[in-house]
């Protein structure tokens, strides 16, 4: 009998490694996004990074990381349309997050 639980097929030692330059790379991605208007091709590339770091911290098991990047995509899928009269609380929010996300361990959560 083998053990049931599988592991994720990520290696959280190598996701630790990797994961501070990705989330600088998001983080440069939105700041950009936030000074220079909600431009698609902007948006699109802050929101395809923000679900690329999501799988990732989903795959390693960083719940806690994870929890802090889905409201995170959820606000970078907005369109121009959707977010014109709300603009700057959304930038807002969108900083918010990644300084939590800034301040995660470079580990695993419980």
């Amino acid at each position: 009998m083998g053990n049931s639980r599988q592991e994720p097929a990520g290696n959280s030692s190598d996701f630790a490694s990797t994961f501070p330059r990705a989330r600088k790379a998001l983080e440069s991605a939105v700041y950009d996004l936030v000074l220079n208007g909600w431009e698609e091709s902007r948006r699109r590339r802050a929101y395809d990074m923000a679900v690329a770091l999501t799988r990732a911290a989903k795959l390693a098991g960083w719940r806690d990381s994870e929890g802090l990047l889905r409201p995170l995509c959820c606000l970078l899928d907005l369109s121009l349309p959707q977010v014109d009269s709300i603009r700057q609380e959304v930038g807002n929010k969108l900083m918010e997050l990644l300084t939590l996300l800034k301040k995660q361990p470079a580990s695993r959560s419980a």
